[in-house]
C-alpha cells in the first residue's frame, strides 16, 4: 500500500499539478491581444534529474466587443479607435528541468502569429496588421515546501518584437505587439493531492485509480515597457483535476479565474478606461499518453463570466493543444 500511495502521489505531481510557473498574459487593453490562462506544463512535470518538453498551440479569436458583462456593438463606446477583431495564434516551446525532487526550473519561448483590425474613429479608416514574430521569453522556478504544498516565482523578459508595422508602414499599438518591452515578475503558491476514484481501467485496486487535484494562486506585477506602457497587475486563481478514464486516457477539467487592474498607458494614446477586468473560465479537455514517454492533449476554454472596464474585445472560446515528451 505504501508503494502504491507513493506511485499515486508521483502520478499526481507528474500528471497534473497546478498552473503556477507562468501567470498567463492577460487581455491586453482594448486591442485584444491575449493568451489562454492555463499552463500545459502542469500536465508534464519532470521527476528528479529529468527534462520534460511541451510544444503547444493556442488559438484565440477575439471578435466579440464586450461592455461590462454583456455583448456590445463595435464602437458603442467612443474611443480613439474602435476595435473590430484580433486573432491570436501562439506556438510555445516549454522546457522543464528538475535538478532535485523539490526544485523545477523552466524556460518558455513563444512564437506569435497575430491579425488585428480596428477603425480609426476620427477618420473612419480601417487599419489591419498581420505579423509573425518571437514573443517574450519567461524563466521560472518552483519549489516544494511540504508534501503537498509548493511556491513559485517567474520573470518575463523583454525579448520579443516590440513595434511591428503593417503594409502601409503604420506601427502597431504597443498592446498588440508580440513583445511588451517590459520585465514582469510573478509569485505563486499552491496545494496538490490525489484521491482514489472509480476507473474503467483495471489496476492494483481493481477498477480504481488515483485522481490528482489542485488549487493555487499567482500574483503578477508588470514593469514599464514600450513607450512606458505598463500592463495592470494581475491576480490569477486556478483549481482542477485530471480524471483517469483509462490507463492512457485522462479527462481534464480546470476552472481558471483572473482579476486584472487597469493599465498605465504611459506615452501612448491608449484609453486606460478600456483596460482591465475580471474573468472566469471552465477548461475541459483530454490527455492521451503514448509510448516512449510522449503524450498529446487538447483543451477548450469557455468563458463563464467576463466583466471588462469600458469596451474590449473578448473571445467566444479559446483552444489549446499540444504534444509532450520526457527524457
Amino acid at each position: 500500500m505504501h508503494s502504491l500511495s507513493s506511485a499515486a502521489l508521483q502520478a499526481a505531481r507528474v500528471g497534473f499539478a497546478v498552473t503556477a510557473f507562468f501567470a498567463a498574459e492577460v487581455l491586453r487593453a482594448n486591442c485584444g491581444s491575449a493568451t489562454c490562462p492555463i499552463d500545459p506544463q502542469s500536465m508534464n512535470l519532470p521527476g528528479a534529474r529529468q527534462f520534460t518538453l511541451d510544444l503547444s498551440f493556442q488559438y484565440i479569436d477575439q471578435d466579440r466587443p464586450w461592455i461590462g458583462t454583456r455583448a456590445a456593438r463595435i464602437g458603442e463606446i467612443s474611443s480613439t479607435h474602435d476595435e473590430v477583431r484580433t486573432v491570436n495564434r501562439i506556438g510555445t516551446l516549454l522546457l522543464n528541468y528538475a535538478p532535485t525532487d523539490r526544485l523545477i526550473l523552466a524556460l518558455s519561448a513563444p512564437w506569435v502569429s497575430r491579425f488585428h483590425e480596428h477603425i480609426e474613429e476620427e477618420t473612419g479608416h480601417t487599419e489591419r496588421w498581420r505579423f509573425d514574430a518571437a514573443g517574450d521569453v519567461s524563466l521560472s522556478a518552483r519549489y516544494t515546501v511540504g508534501g503537498n504544498f509548493w511556491v513559485s516565482s517567474a520573470v518575463k523578459l523583454p525579448t520579443g518584437r516590440r513595434r511591428p508595422a503593417n503594409e502601409e508602414g503604420e506601427i502597431a499599438e504597443v498592446t498588440i505587439a508580440p513583445g511588451s518591452g517590459s520585465t514582469d515578475v510573478s509569485v505563486g503558491a499552491g496545494y496538490m493531492s490525489q484521491a482514489t476514484v472509480p476507473s474503467l481501467s483495471p489496476g492494483v485496486l481493481g477498477n480504481a485509480a488515483a485522481m490528482p487535484y489542485f488549487a493555487g494562486v499567482t500574483y503578477r506585477v508588470n514593469g514599464s515597457g514600450t513607450k512606458r506602457y505598463r500592463q495592470g497587475s494581475e491576480l490569477q486563481a486556478n483549481a482542477g483535476l485530471m480524471y483517469p478514464v483509462l490507463r492512457n486516457l485522462q479527462a481534464i477539467l480546470q476552472v481558471n479565474a483572473r482579476i486584472k487592474a487597469k493599465d498605465g498607458v504611459g506615452d501612448t494614446d491608449e484609453d486606460r478606461d478600456h483596460t482591465g477586468g475580471a474573468f472566469v473560465y471552465a477548461s475541459p479537455g483530454v490527455r492521451v499518453s503514448l509510448p516512449g514517454g510522449l503524450a498529446v492533449y487538447g483543451i477548450v476554454q469557455l468563458p463563464l463570466y467576463q466583466r471588462v472596464n469600458g469596451i474590449q474585445l473578448t473571445s467566444r472560446f479559446n483552444l489549446l493543444a499540444g504534444v509532450q515528451a520526457r527524457f
